[in-house]
């Protein structure tokens, strides 16, 4: 029963995050008489926009807790939505079918770049960056380097697929992913070896922990992840083909979300913890663009808040007294 009221205790605290969030946007509208944050759509925006923001923070936070530094994300969320989406349309596919396509692609190209970090054994951060430059190459190659257009078919195909993007089938995508993940992390061998790769790779793997098959399930588990991100990207709008690194700009867009969800995750567990990093970092975006605040401010923005709130996680306490130093009184010095 007390384990029980622990986790209660621990899941509570977890959403204490998003809603202080919300709490601090929603005092400083109403003392500046601002009520553009509380509409309808930045409400629902926020919750949808979770969803894509989960499952690429998950992508992302799965090899890190691994020790595995990744910057292929973006680039396969891209190119595989590109792959996907494009066979789907040709063959006038459900969106059920496209999203399937749009996992099997994803899947297929994050267990490339997986088995060359197998076979090169070279760090994965430079493996991962060629695999970047390979995919933006081959993103503007493919289709006539058109991307891909989900708008761009007859309006009632059109709305058929945007279906699986909003209310209520992405919250079902979401809760699909995350109980995989769940389920995968924490009920499955898998899970265990990862998490003591994490810890102590070389006891693991004295330990009998067999890495190279470890990295193989863990690019495709994010391969999944990604597929589900790819067609909800492509939902969003017209994708793009990538260049000069561009995609990476997906997979830092959400460190704020897996950093924080990462630490969230030690009283609960990685999907519900990258969740209410996810749902919290997406109240802040909408609190500043309420405010009309710039797009490069609030980049600057979210940096500080995000170093300080790393800065808590990481020592509490050097980072009070550092702050009681700097606004509290000193005294004199004694001569």
């Amino acid at each position: 029963m007390s384990t029980l009221k622990n986790k209660l205790r621990n899941y509570s605290m977890t959403i204490l995050f998003p809603v202080g969030m919300f709490v601090i946007f929603a005092v400083l509208s109403l003392l500046t008489k601002n009520f553009s944050f509380f509409t309808r759509y930045t409400i629902s925006g926020i919750f949808q926009d979770s969803v894509l923001t989960t499952m690429i923070a998950l992508a992302v936070a799965i090899p890190l807790s691994g020790g595995r530094w990744d910057f292929g994300p973006g680039a396969i969320t891209l190119l595989g939505s590109i792959i996907g989406c494009n066979i789907g349309i040709h063959m006038h596919a459900g969106a059920g079918v496209i999203l399937l396509l749009c996992v099997l692609s994803c899947m297929a190209l994050a267990l490339i770049e997986g088995t060359l970090y197998v076979l090169l054994r070279v760090p994965n951060m430079i493996v991962s960056l060629g695999v970047v430059m390979l995919y933006e190459a081959l993103s503007g190659m493919l289709y006539k380097g058109m991307g891909v257009n989900v708008y761009a078919n007859e309006a009632d195909y059109t709305a058929q697929i945007l279906q699986i993007a909003k209310a209520p089938l992405c919250y079902v995508l979401l809760l699909i992913v995350m109980l995989v993940v769940y389920f995968v992390l924490y009920k499955t061998k898998f899970g265990y070896d990862t998490r003591s790769l994490g810890s102590n790779a070389r006891l693991a793997i004295n330990s009998g922990v067999h890495e190279k098959k470890n990295i193989l399930l863990t690019y495709a588990l994010v391969g999944f992840l990604l597929g589900f991100a790819a067609m909800l990207q492509a939902c969003q709008g017209k994708i793009e083909p990538a260049t000069n690194l561009s995609s990476t700009a997906i997979m830092f867009s959400s460190m704020a979300p897996v950093l924080i969800g990462l630490f969230l995750a030690n009283y609960t567990n990685m999907p519900w913890g990258i969740l209410m990093g996810a749902i919290g970092m997406e109240v802040f975006t909408y609190g500043m663009n309420a405010f009309g605040i710039d797009g490069s401010l609030q980049t600057i923005v979210t940096g500080v808040v995000l170093a300080f709130i790393m800065a808590y996680i990481t020592d509490k306490d050097k980072l009070l007294d550092f702050i009681r130093n700097l606004f509290g009184k000193k005294e004199p010095k004694k001569i």
